[in-house]
This record gives C-alpha cells, sequence and structure tokens, in this order.
C-alpha cells in the first residue's frame, strides 16, 4: 500500500507541476487568450506610441506585406493559432502561429506572419506576411512566435522549438522607424510591450483553411 500511495502521489505531483508550467496568455479581461477569437494587439506606451498593428507595403516591395504599428488606431485582429490543436488556449513561452483576419488580396494570401528575409539596407529582420499556418517542422520555423510576460503586458518574441536539430535566431519583437512607417522587427534588446484586446465581435469557430 506504502508503494502504490507513493507511486500516486508522484504521479500528482508531475501532472501539478506540469499544470503550474503552463500559464496561460491573458487579454485585458483576465480570460485567457483563445484561438476561437479576434483579438487587437495594442502597444502599452503612452502618448504617441500608442496603438494596434496592420499591414503595409513598402515603397520597393508590395508583397509580402509588412506588420506596422497604427499610431492611435487599434489596428486590424489576429487570430492566435497554438502549436497544440488539441487545446484552444494560448500559453506563455509556447509557439503560434499569429495570423491576420481577413485575406490579402493583392498578395492572394492568407496574411501569416513570418519573419521576413535579412534586409541588408536597413540592417534588420522584419516581420512580414506570407507564412503558413501549422506544419511545425524545420520548412515552417520562421512562421512561429511566442508570447512573454513583461510586467502588466507581454512581448512577443521569435525563438521557435518546433524544430530541436534547427539552428534559428532567438530574439524579442519591437517597434522601428523606416521607409515612414513603425515596423515590427527582431532586436536584441527588450521588445515592445502589448496587451490584447478582444475584437468587438469574437469569431466562435476558426475558419476552415486554419
Amino acid at each position: 500500500m506504502k508503494t502504490i500511495s507513493a507511486a500516486a502521489l508522484f504521479i500528482f505531483f508531475l501532472f501539478s507541476v506540469s499544470n503550474a508550467a503552463k500559464e496561460p496568455v491573458l487579454d485585458t479581461d483576465d480570460e485567457p487568450l483563445r484561438s476561437d477569437f479576434e483579438y487587437y494587439i495594442v502597444s502599452t506606451i503612452p502618448g504617441a506610441g500608442v496603438g494596434g498593428l496592420d499591414l503595409a507595403s513598402s515603397s520597393e516591395i508590395f508583397c509580402p506585406k509588412f506588420v506596422i504599428q497604427q499610431r492611435f488606431s487599434n489596428g486590424r485582429p489576429v487570430f492566435f493559432l497554438p502549436v497544440d490543436t488539441n487545446d484552444p488556449v494560448v500559453y506563455v513561452s509556447t509557439d503560434v502561429n499569429i495570423r491576420f483576419i481577413g485575406i490579402d488580396a493583392l498578395c492572394r494570401a492568407v496574411p501569416t506572419w513570418s519573419v521576413g528575409n535579412y534586409d541588408p539596407s536597413a540592417g534588420q529582420w522584419w516581420i512580414t506576411t506570407g507564412g503558413d499556418v501549422g506544419n511545425p517542422g524545420p520548412q515552417t520555423l520562421s512562421n512561429w512566435f511566442k508570447i512573454e510576460k513583461a510586467g502588466s503586458g507581454y512581448r512577443l518574441r521569435f525563438c521557435p522549438s518546433v524544430c530541436d536539430s534547427c539552428v534559428s535566431l532567438c530574439n524579442e519583437i519591437d517597434r522601428f522607424s523606416y521607409d515612414g512607417k513603425v515596423r515590427l522587427g527582431l532586436t536584441n534588446g527588450k521588445g515592445e510591450p502589448f496587451v490584447f484586446v478582444k475584437a468587438p465581435k469574437a469569431i466562435k469557430q476558426v475558419v476552415d483553411n486554419q
């Protein structure tokens, strides 16, 4: 009996540790982020720095689009799509795809975030669209992001763990003034703090192509 009790306690301990390690990301209503709801990603920087995220072309490149910050606007809502498709909750420090709602008709693509090719003229890795949803592995490495706790908000991070044998960048995401816009890109320092606000109309079912 003692052996059985000890084993049961050990299993319970492992279960408790596993659950404690999975901290849900919370929105501004203090509710867990879910893959079946739309959210605005809004900066917590006060004054002129406040604003949500959207898409824009550059003066030289039309497609893919760049992820930019719109000042004094909520921007465009996104879906967060966890690597674990069996659990709709988004957890801290776990891989997720981030996808703007709708279709980018001009680029003929679903606007899923990705880390674009290195831009030597800017010395920067920009966050762009053109990514794919799902299929975690070496072919989709640039499409996976993480959300990390940062005070009363969160920071976005590119540090994918969907491929153990792959070599990749591991950086937080910050904003940079470039080409007349405020773009998102990788930084060697601390990234931009954000909060997640439910869009006015919550989506109850994930669209088929997610």
